[in-house]
């Protein structure tokens, strides 16, 4: 996959047995250094070393691990999601995982990851954006009514409850966005930081402000009212909401903003 020469700086995490990389920003580190990587490849990585609050965040490795159903409502959608944890989870307050799924994809599939993380002590939440795939069982299943704004809006709205959860310690609330979701926490982070510990990217789907362009142009750039009510991208069919949402976003703009909310790192 082509990225951006803007990405961002880079965290690696291995998790154990699935060796995905995930890409962090360590936005807590007082050490000087504001590195930013000018381009990636799936097998390149760099470590922020950590800072004194990850080492407070009192993790405790455990095998016995729950699952149950955790919905998030507003408006006329309910998102499905599931929180993953420690037992008794509702005792503590923990360090939280958030997922953040790909285009046409669920939460579903990053299931032994969660339960990696969860093993390690941290209470992981994975949820399905509405009309996020054609498996959604969040609704929307048709995908049409989704862009990547409407799933910042999903996005939003599960950090805003399950920061009001008392067994989540809202001071260590991390990202993992994944392709599109990638692009997704992207622009959360940048418009939140304060909100966000960590932010991880796995191969974070910014090529789509391109594609989006290109097909823009391919249309004949015509005014909006006049596209196509759906177009196809990747084998689904999308709603013209998707491509105006899209075009609407500068995304080099979102990373600078990134870049300076999460530069105090060191690199190893």
């Amino acid at each position: 996959m082509k990225f951006s020469k803007y990405i961002i700086s880079i965290l690696t995490i291995i998790l154990i047995l699935g060796g995905a990389i995930f890409i962090w920003k360590n936005r807590e580190n007082t050490s000087s250094s504001s590195q930013v990587e000018e381009s990636i490849s799936s097998a390149s990585s760099q470590e922020v070393k950590r800072s004194p609050k990850i080492q407070e965040s009192h993790l405790v490795p455990t095998e016995d691990i729950v699952t149950e159903e955790y919905t998030v409502a507003y408006e006329d959608k309910k998102l499905y999601g599931q929180i993953t944890a420690p037992r008794d989870y509702k005792n503590e307050k923990l360090p939280v995982v958030l997922i953040s799924h790909g285009f046409n994809n669920t939460f579903d599939m990053y299931k032994d990851y969660i339960q990696l993380l969860v093993k390690q002590g941290f209470l992981v939440y994975g949820f399905d954006y509405y009309g996020g795939s054609r498996n959604s069982k969040s609704g929307g299943q048709d995908m049409l009514g989704m862009s990547v704004k409407t799933e910042l809006i999903d996005l939003t709205n599960v950090v805003d409850k399950l920061t009001s959860e008392s067994y989540v310690d809202k001071d260590h609330l991390s990202i993992i966005g994944v392709s599109q979701g990638g692009v997704v926490a992207s622009l959360y982070a940048a418009t939140n930081p304060e909100q966000i510990y960590k932010l991880g990217l796995i191969f974070p789907a910014y090529v789509l402000f391109d594609d989006v362009k290109e097909t823009y142009q391919n249309l004949g750039s015509p005014s909006f009212d006049q596209l196509p009510d759906s177009l196809t991208r990747h084998n689904a069919s999308l709603g013209k909401i998707y491509l105006t949402d899209a075009l609407d976003i500068d995304i080099e703009d979102v990373q600078r903003k990134i870049i300076g909310s999460y530069s105090n790192c060191t690199w190893n």
